[in-house]
């Protein structure tokens, strides 16, 4: 359920759309936002094709752009983006780890609305063969005890996606 805060805030946000100060990113914002009701359809010839043209040209300052003004970003529009990193095309079209980006939009999205990201976290760091730092998978597992305390995933979630995070950390050691 939303809260006034939450509710003011997006409606700011539908008014008032954010300005960024990077071309890169405002494309993409205003890219998501004018193709957001239909993004199961997006094929490869078209809406997809666009959003991997758009992204294909982020360098590492863009994505550092993009995570410092992650929140003027509407939470549905991550969740778009980061389901869009599991597409095939976009890995094949992407040169680098979306994996670990979508674990960085999982760490930074709203404390109330993670669930929807936790279940394809395995999927995106695995596709990506996504090299984590030790801080990072201690944030993730911190952010999953915390989403299973306040009873927003399940026991079952939290214990898979714990272990999963584990055997990452194993991986490092060795």
């Amino acid at each position: 359920m939303m809260n006034i805060h939450q509710l003011k805030k997006t409606f700011y946000k539908t008014l008032f759309p954010p300005k960024f100060g990077n071309k890169k990113i405002q494309s993409l914002y205003n890219f998501v936002s004018h193709n957001d009701s239909d993004t199961e359809y997006w094929t490869v010839n078209g809406q997809l094709q666009e959003f991997i043209g758009i992204i294909k040209s982020f360098d590492e300052s863009d994505i550092q752009y993009f995570f410092e003004r992650i929140s003027l970003w509407n939470s549905y529009y991550l969740v778009i983006i980061s389901d869009k990193f599991l597409d095939s095309h976009v890995k094949a079209n992407v040169k680098y780890d979306l994996g670990k980006i979508y674990a960085k939009i999982f760490l930074l999205y709203e404390d109330s609305d993670p669930y929807f990201l936790i279940d394809n976290l395995e999927i995106a760091v695995t596709m990506y063969e996504s090299k984590i730092d030790t801080a990072t998978l201690i944030d993730l597992i911190s952010k999953i005890e915390f989403m299973h305390h306040k009873k927003l995933i399940t026991r079952q979630q939290r214990n898979h996606n714990i272990h999963f995070i584990s055997s990452l950390t194993d991986e490092l050691s060795n």
